[in-house]
């Protein structure tokens, strides 16, 4: 079931890889607040629209080349006062929480882990680290190339077991 979910994660990666090279860079505190904004989003066992919301989260709109907007797309949100995007895979129910965010380097990277203390197992080869923070799976990895890093945080909702 974690492996699927993981895979829901790395599918969501490639709409949002191109947007982040048009994105701002985050901070490494923006970068925090939005990942415990996505832990919030996700704790209950469902994904919490209201929850993002009312830590000042907006869905973004898309519009085609004409300026008329375009339905369906990738689940976007974002924040006034905060570079990293939220993106999720469902508005209800079981799914995923990710924050996407252009970094200055892949120095960001290893402070944000660095923030975890020794608690997180190895990378795998591609850089990802998964591991469970309060029950939920969480994965965090550099992303974007050398001349756009950026770092993905995804969060899923806790699984009951049956």
């Amino acid at each position: 079931m974690l492996k699927r979910a993981l895979l829901t994660v790395a599918a969501l990666t490639l709409p949002a890889a191109p947007a982040s090279a048009q994105m701002r860079e985050a901070a490494l505190p923006e970068i925090f607040e939005s990942y415990n904004d996505c832990f919030a989003a996700t704790e209950s066992g469902a994904i919490s629209i209201a929850s993002l919301e009312s830590n000042g989260w907006a869905r973004a709109s898309m519009s085609d080349g004409d300026g008329e907007k375009v339905e369906g797309g990738p689940i976007i949100y974002g924040h006034t006062e905060r570079a990293p995007l939220i993106i999720l895979n469902e508005t209800e129910g079981a799914g995923v929480c990710m924050v996407n965010a252009r970094i200055k380097s892949f120095k960001v990277f290893e402070e944000f882990k660095a923030a975890f203390g020794d608690r997180l197992p190895k990378p795998d080869d591609e850089g990802s680290i998964t591991f469970f923070a309060d029950g939920q799976a969480v994965q965090m990895a550099p992303t974007g190339s050398r001349e756009a890093p950026a770092l993905r945080v995804a969060v899923l909702t806790p699984r009951k077991s049956s």
